[in-house]
């Protein structure tokens, strides 16, 4: 077989996974998966990062903001068909409340991404 004939197979991570071939005639298999998220491990993120935006209040410009957007993002989520774009627009605001604090910036990164997924 010539090397522009062969497949080239890569893992794709995140919520898709399966195989990816590359060459003359690309194919993809993406499955979906979001059983792995939970809502009550969204709800354990969302308490976790409430109590350190409370405890690190002096550190953060709108501290009180934020935690009206952990709030509203904990209602929404429990509702029996959340809005994705209503609650994805408060993750990205509260994102960029917390990214502005060094250190912080992938905690809140790794929330939206969980949150992200478990609305899919």
């Amino acid at each position: 077989m010539a090397q522009d004939e062969a497949n080239h197979g890569v893992i794709i991570r995140g919520d898709s996974h399966g195989p990816v071939a590359a060459g003359h005639q690309p194919t993809a298999l993406q499955v979906n998966n979001t059983s792995g998220v939970q809502l009550e491990e969204v709800l354990h993120r969302l308490r976790e990062t409430r109590s350190w935006i409370e405890e690190n209040r002096t550190r953060l410009d709108e501290a009180d903001l934020a935690l009206e957007e952990v709030d509203d993002i904990t209602d929404l989520v429990q509702q029996s068909q959340p809005n994705r774009a209503r609650v994805m627009a408060k993750v990205d605001r509260l994102v960029t409340r917390l990214s502005a604090v060094g250190g912080i910036a992938g905690g809140a990164w790794g929330l939206d991404q969980l949150i992200s997924q478990f609305l899919r």
